[in-house]
């Protein structure tokens, strides 16, 4: 198995021209770890937050000097509809991902974006490979039969001991594009878990799932792991932590916003996890250089209409906040109680002042028509416990992918929904959903830039 090669500037000292607050370096010092995992999911080209990120990731190594350090990267790199992505074929993502590699060795596991910006998934994986990374995927491809990847990545820790991290995709069909969705073979998570994960895992002592498969594969999976495993999951955007005996389940949000760093002790017969997380924002500790990068291919592929300001807002406006804004804009242009909206049709929350056309397609990913469906008290007492899960949700309640909703009436009503909701009602709503028909000459961007507009 290949060793880890971390650069010495990653465990010595912070890049010249960074400085980190003290209180974070402390926080950050996983104290007795013998491997450093700092873990990212869904990154979506959210290059805004990049030199942050690696600011961020810094700060963390020059905390952890001399503690062998990974960077586990689980799905989703790249975001079609960001149109300086789009037209610049990914430029600040790939330089981001050599950035990480040039401060650890970087383990990217496929997920269902990884084909955004690139059709053929051979083609992301060749390029990922020439920097350098270590991909790991199950999917296979059915022009060749072979797999897209290896399976796993090993490393070699101190005292001759082994890491090993596992890739595992989503077989949802329809979250990819229909390009790259013809090319690739996607096995069902769960049987392929049961089937393949005890011979992977059997002579680490370090084990690690990348799994990009959601919340329900993840459950089925989660007691066929060793204990002292750590599952990271992703594709569903969410940001939780959950213990079952020795064995941690992580989901680490999405779009930059936040480094999950964990530390692994190895010590005893079954591994210790410690897990710290780290905010990310604009205007922390950044990388200078890549801060220069984005903005260089911000400059060079922005368009006019991409720079246009579509409305003004007094103060930011978080994720959770601003979603609920667009579920009630969507219930008042539909004369409707209520609007339910799928939680990663949201990309990142809005800022303050001026918000751009880019500005608003990370926050609401996807346009298309909207629809109205007469809701019967058994139908919000399905919905209900389903709505919302930005809040505390125990595992067993946990849908993954879910609506969000700004209130929800008690009484039978007429609610209206987007087609990713539609298209998917029984899994966000229960199976008592009602049935949405179409309401003409209504599209869901326009109508929420509008409301938010008249803020």
């Amino acid at each position: 198995m290949q060793g880890p090669r971390v650069p010495r500037r990653a465990v010595l000292a912070l890049p010249a021209g960074l400085v980190a607050p003290p209180a974070a370096r402390a926080d950050t010092a996983l104290t007795g770890a013998d491997a450093l995992l700092l873990v990212l999911s869904d990154l979506h080209s959210a290059m805004e937050r990049a030199a942050a990120m690696l600011g961020a990731m810094d700060a963390v190594l020059a905390a952890n000097r001399g503690v062998p350090a990974f960077i586990l990267l689980n799905g989703d790199v790249f975001e079609r509809g960001n149109a300086v992505a789009l037209r610049s074929d990914g430029a600040a993502d790939w330089a981001f991902l050599a950035a990480l590699r040039r401060r650890a060795p970087v383990v990217l596991n496929i997920g269902n974006h990884e084909t955004a910006l690139i059709d053929d998934l051979a083609e992301v994986v060749a390029r990922a490979r020439a920097l350098d990374l270590r991909v790991v995927s199950n999917l296979r491809d059915w022009r060749t039969g072979l797999p897209f990847a290896e399976v796993s990545a090993g490393f070699r820790l101190p005292d001759k001991r082994r890491l090993r991290v596992v890739g595992l995709a989503t077989d949802a069909a329809a979250t990819y594009r229909a390009p790259a969705r013809a090319l690739i073979d996607m096995p069902e998570p769960v049987a392929w878990a049961r089937e393949r994960l005890h011979g992977l895992f059997a002579e680490a002592e370090a084990r690690v799932l990348l799994s990009h498969a959601g919340v329900a594969a993840d459950r089925a999976i989660l007691p066929l792991l060793p204990g002292g495993t750590l599952l990271v999951g992703g594709h569903e955007h969410l940001r939780f932590a959950h213990a079952e005996g020795a064995t941690r389940y992580l989901h680490c949000g999405s779009w930059n916003r936040a480094l999950t760093v964990v530390g692994l002790g190895l010590g005893g017969p079954t591994p210790q996890i410690k897990v710290r997380e780290v905010a990310v924002e604009p205007g922390q500790a950044e990388d200078a250089a890549h801060a220069a990068l984005v903005r260089q291919v911000t400059s060079d592929h922005l368009a006019p209409e991409d720079a246009e300001v579509l409305f003004h807002l007094p103060a930011p406006l978080p994720l959770p906040q601003a979603a609920r804004a667009a579920c009630a804009a969507l219930a008042r242009a539909t004369g409707s109680r209520a609007g339910l909206l799928g939680h990663t049709g949201f990309g990142t929350g809005l800022p303050g002042g001026p918000v751009r056309r880019l500005d608003f397609d990370a926050f609401l990913r996807f346009d298309g028509p909207v629809f109205r469906g007469n809701a019967d008290l058994a139908a919000l007492a399905s919905m209900a416990p389903r709505l919302n899960q930005d809040e505390a949700v125990p595992l067993a309640g946990r849908i993954g992918d879910y609506a969000y909703v700004d209130q929800l009436p008690r009484q039978p009503a007429l609610l209206a929904s987007n087609g990713w909701v539609r298209m998917n009602a029984a899994h966000f709503l229960g199976a008592a959903a009602p049935r949405f028909d179409a309401v003409p000459d209504l599209a869901l961007k326009s109508l929420v830039a509008a409301a938010l507009a008249r803020r």
